[in-house]
């Protein structure tokens, strides 16, 4: 049933509103390349999120935490956080450094340049001064609250094994039919994200930890559901109409 609101008008006669009814007004002219979409990121100790002197600062945050400021609750990084993977790519952002850093990079290769020059963890540094750093996006819906949140999860630095666990773990599904053995799309299952800690000498931080939690069902209504749902958004990104909403790195030695 239409969720409706009654009230008086002006003439103190009753009015009704049907909320429902006018789902989507005033946005018809929104397009997709219009919005952005979340970025998903794990707390660390240097996040603007966990230093109560910040204008960004969120209360509760912790290190570990995974947040995305599109959306209202931090999640436990122990608990982890459900997701289904409608995309799966690498790109090489270009960014420049901190200082002169804009809020998205200024330009996105799909391979590394040709007269970039190899640093460490998947940066590479270019004539320009700029860098390019590999980096695995995944266009996801997350489950936060029992609602589907379309998000993009960056991994880079020390999150690239735990970006190619996911990989491969999306790889080796399969699923079995009349015809045989197969590997379904990347959105026929449920994956988990916990975080975990990790340290080397005074530094420390958290990276991913991947698993699979179950396969959809599509014979069930809201496995079916899910399953458009992510098939779609993955049309989307395919057309390069997913925008990430991006933070620049913060200096040239963060540990994400």
């Amino acid at each position: 049933m239409d969720k409706e609101v009654v009230q008086k008008n002006s003439a103190g006669s009753l009015a009704t509103i049907n909320l429902r009814g006018d789902s989507g007004k005033g946005t018809e002219e929104i397009r997709s390349d219009d919005v952005s979409t979340p970025i998903l990121k794990i707390l660390h100790q240097l996040s603007p999120e966990c230093n109560e002197r910040d204008a960004k600062y969120v209360k509760g945050a912790k290190p570990g935490m995974i947040y995305a400021a599109g959306f209202t609750q931090l999640i436990d990084g122990n608990e982890g956080l459900d997701v289904i993977v409608a995309h799966s790519q690498t790109r090489y952002p270009e960014w420049q450094e901190r200082g002169d850093s804009a809020s998205a990079p200024v330009g996105t290769h799909l391979e590394i340049p040709a007269d970039a020059v190899e640093e460490k963890n998947g940066r590479y540094r270019l004539p320009n001064g700029n860098y390019v750093e590999k980096t695995a996006y995944f266009y996801v819906l997350a489950m936060v609250d029992g609602e589907l949140k379309p998000a993009v999860i960056p991994m880079r630095s020390s999150n690239l094994s735990p970006a190619r666990e996911l990989n491969n773990l999306i790889k080796n599904l399969r699923f079995t039919d009349d015809q045989g053995s197969f590997n379904p799309a990347s959105y026929s299952a449920v994956y988990k994200l916990n975080t975990m800690g990790k340290t080397a000498g005074s530094k420390s931080w958290h990276v991913y930890k991947p698993s699979r939690v179950r396969n959809l069902d599509v014979s069930d209504k809201k496995d079916a559901e899910l399953y458009e749902i992510a098939q779609q958004l993955q049309k989307t990104v395919s057309k390069g109409a997913a925008k990430p909403k991006y933070d620049a790195p913060k200096t040239t030695g963060d540990i994400v």
